[in-house]
């Protein structure tokens, strides 16, 4: 496996740090910082699979049609876990990332990616739909789009990665992160607009 360069690294997947090493999570429009106490991979399966149009409770997914944004259940969290994740789309569908609900990820001022069907052959490892996901109520949402004009059954998104428990720093270990005394891995968990 290749050595990890930067959180978004066209590899395959792979944790960010070591168990006992430090994160800095942005989060809640502010650095957050905690201490790696548990990896576990979270492996792609039927578990870690959601399927957007049974999930709104509809039946399809209209021509040209849009499922509204929705928490994907499967990735909610308890308080200090924290998931690492990449995804994509089964189905012809494209899907539309939120973090916190009213911010968009994958944006600029005049655009909001979208992950499909394609995405893999451009970016084979997926790495370019890598988010991550810290603690309760805290969660993505997920908004479909229906790009064919046909309604569609399915709109099926599977995600995998790896599951982190964390341990929260004290005032003054957090102080000499910020300071820069402190070595630590940062990740964006939420949008942020500047």
């Amino acid at each position: 496996m290749p050595e990890l360069s930067g959180i978004y690294d066209s590899a395959p997947i792979q944790p960010v740090a070591k168990i006992k090493e430090n994160l800095s999570i942005w989060t809640r429009a502010k650095w957050s910082h905690f201490q790696i106490v548990f990896i576990e991979p979270f492996p792609r399966s039927s578990q870690t699979q959601v399927d957007a149009v049974n999930a709104a409770g509809a039946t399809t997914v209209a021509a040209n049609g849009t499922i509204a944004k929705q928490n994907v259940a499967i990735l909610q969290l308890s308080e200090f876990e924290f998931l690492h994740l990449r995804w994509e789309p089964i189905d012809d569908v494209e899907g539309v990332l939120w973090e916190q609900a009213s911010s968009g990820r994958f944006v600029t001022r005049g655009t909001h990616s979208r992950v499909d069907i394609r995405t893999r052959f451009r970016d084979p490892y997926l790495a370019t739909t890598t988010f991550f996901i810290l603690g309760m109520d805290r969660d993505m949402q997920l908004e479909v789009r229906n790009p064919l004009p046909v309604a569609q059954p399915a709109a099926r998104f599977q995600f995998w990665g790896f599951r982190y428990l964390l341990e929260e720093h004290t005032e003054a270990k957090a102080k000499a992160i910020d300071a820069g005394s402190v070595q630590t891995s940062w990740l964006p968990a939420e949008a942020r607009a500047s």
